[in-house]
């Protein structure tokens, strides 16, 4: 009996250190707002899901609760506009949150939030540095200055491959703390496959039941199945006239698979560059399936017009939610996917002269082109 009185009596200190280690408690201060709802959430699935909320005090507000394993969360008070990103973990935390200077608000008590703010500095200093290349850009663009806007082209290309090396450094050098998983899936735009394949890999075992981690083995998984090499899936989405158009309706051309939207200013310096292709290729067996990430219907055929996108467009109206696009793991656009006539993927996001110079291997010189007739 005496046993049986031990091992129930250890069961329950086991238990109550268990629950205790998942405890939390987040206190924190709102300066200049003294009343009004607190919320705590997090962003999953495509949409905010609330964790709890409580009532402003005289500027002070307390949540307490459980959490397995550390998650970015958000404080939020949407009617002062607050939006104060913490990564939650048990432990005692405290926010001091400016409501007119989100960027100054100070996060204590969480060391996964530590880490996380080591990788905003390194992240603010490149972003810094894009703010001044881009305002060249825009001056450069405004005096109607090509070679300006070339070199700051050059520039900003050259900033985002250190912004992605250094997301590379900073995960392999933290690969055992959930930060790792977090800012590379909040990135994961900026990978092709082998190189997300190769992060992960580097994560410590601790980190398999973690949310992130589990989201990019999810995306790796997707990026697999659309792989150069890989039958495109197939998909049907209704054009400009309400008509279904499957993809599979193209066997037999080569067909680009383009992903854009007439709000997307990248996809619309581009879109020159994919009408040149389709005036020289187009009678020599190539072909375009614009795939839309628009809302508006009226902005998307506007844009089609102005652009002179003379091609079979599709759109289902749904924004990032697109179908097609969460069949070929698109988040960043433009983007696209290049198809043989068996529909077999052989390349991806060509840009530029990288699409006209792979159709001339594909299908040879380009087609004359059509001069205009003279008026007599």
């Amino acid at each position: 009996m005496k046993n049986l009185l031990y091992f129930l009596a250890a069961g329950l200190i086991l238990a109550s250190c268990s629950g205790n280690k998942e405890q939390f408690t987040l206190k924190g201060e709102i300066q200049g707002v003294d009343t009004g709802m607190v919320f705590l959430q997090k962003f999953s699935a495509d949409s905010w899901q609330k964790i709890d909320s409580v009532k402003l005090e005289k500027g002070s507000f307390t949540f307490k609760g459980k959490i397995g394993s550390p998650e970015m969360w958000f404080v939020a008070m949407p009617a002062r506009q607050v939006f104060v990103p913490v990564f939650m973990e048990p432990a005692k935390i405290k926010v001091e949150i400016y409501a007119d200077s989100i960027d100054k608000s100070v996060i204590t008590g969480s060391a996964s939030h530590d880490t996380y703010q080591q990788f905003m500095k390194i992240n603010g200093e490149i972003n810094k540095k894009m703010e001044t290349v881009y305002q060249e850009w825009k001056e450069a663009k405004k005096a109607q200055d090509s070679a300006a806007m070339k070199r700051t082209d050059s520039i900003s290309n050259n900033l985002d491959q250190e912004l992605k090396k250094a997301l590379v450094d900073f995960a392999k050098a933290h690969s055992a703390s959930v930060v790792a998983p977090y800012i590379v899936m909040r990135n994961s735009w900026q990978f092709e496959l082998p190189d997300l394949e190769a992060i992960v890999a580097t994560f410590d075992t601790t980190l398999n039941k973690s949310a992130y981690t589990q989201a990019l083995r999810e995306r790796i998984a997707v990026l697999q199945r659309v792989a150069i090499g890989q039958t495109a899936p197939d998909f049907s989405m209704s054009d400009s006239t309400g008509q279904p158009v499957a993809l599979s309706s193209f066997k037999g051309k080569i067909v680009l698979v383009d992903f854009w939207a007439s709000w997307c200013g990248p996809c619309r310096a581009e879109n020159p560059n994919v009408v040149k292709a389709y005036q020289a290729y187009h009678s020599k067996g190539f072909d375009i399936l614009g795939c839309s990430f628009d809302q508006n219907r009226e902005k998307w055929l506007k844009a089609v017009k102005d652009d002179q996108l003379n091609w079979t467009q599709v759109s289902d109206l749904q924004g990032w939610a697109n179908a097609a696009g969460k069949i070929y793991g698109i988040n960043s656009i433009p983007a696209n996917v290049l198809l043989d006539k068996d529909q077999v993927i052989i390349a991806r996001n060509l840009r530029g002269e990288a699409l006209t110079a792979k159709l001339a291997e594909l299908l040879g010189p380009a087609a004359p082109e059509k001069k205009a007739m003279k008026k007599k």
